[in-house]
């Protein structure tokens, strides 16, 4: 199984911290994580092609985002906004914020389920809005996750895993990966 996960913020961030300890959690299952940090605008390198080759190459995504005034990232809808429709059809979608408490971060997740649904994807029931208090931040150091949001993420983790398990292409069932059967309907004359 591969999942994406695009980092909505510019890195060192909480965001940054959180979609890292969502990596962790899908790492647990064995699953290869490829973690895309938007750096730059969409359009200012190469970033538009090599995010839909890496979401035409996955079979989850986790969309990753802070809050900004009650909205995701620009970066995050900048690099969204280049994805061809359908670009989501038959993946495993997972959802986390992080803003300044988890009722602004239910906001901007249920923004990007709405995204993400417009985008074919099949978004799990859990999502994630963390807040500054979801983390311990030493002096000097990186945010670090706490249990309680460690277990959160292996849940969605888990969520994922069993929706891509659901998805998954099957011999003789249309899919991404076989062309579509066409019904064939015999025309009967009277």
């Amino acid at each position: 199984m591969r999942v994406l996960i695009i980092n909505g913020s510019r890195n060192p961030s909480f965001t940054a911290a959180l979609a890292q300890a969502m990596g962790v959690a899908l790492d647990a299952f064995g699953v290869e994580v490829r973690l895309a940090g938007l750096a730059a605008p969409p359009g200012a390198d190469d970033t538009c092609g090599w995010l839909r080759q890496a979401v035409a190459e996955s079979e989850a995504v986790v969309l990753t985002s802070p809050v900004h005034h009650c909205g995701y990232s620009g970066l995050l809808k900048a690099a969204l906004d280049t994805l061809p429709g359908g670009a989501f059809a038959d993946r495993a979608v997972g959802l986390l914020a992080q803003g300044s408490s988890p009722h602004t971060g239910r906001v901007v997740c249920e923004q990007l389920r709405t995204v993400a649904t417009s985008l074919g994807g099949w978004v799990v029931p859990t999502h994630i809005a963390a807040s500054r208090l979801d983390f311990t931040l030493p002096p000097g150091g990186r945010p670090t996750p706490s249990p309680q949001l460690l277990r959160h993420c292996r849940v969605l983790a888990g969520e994922l895993h069993r929706c891509v398990s659901a998805l998954a292409v099957r011999p003789g069932r249309p899919g991404r990966n076989q062309p579509e059967e066409r019904w064939r309907v015999p025309i009967v004359s009277h």
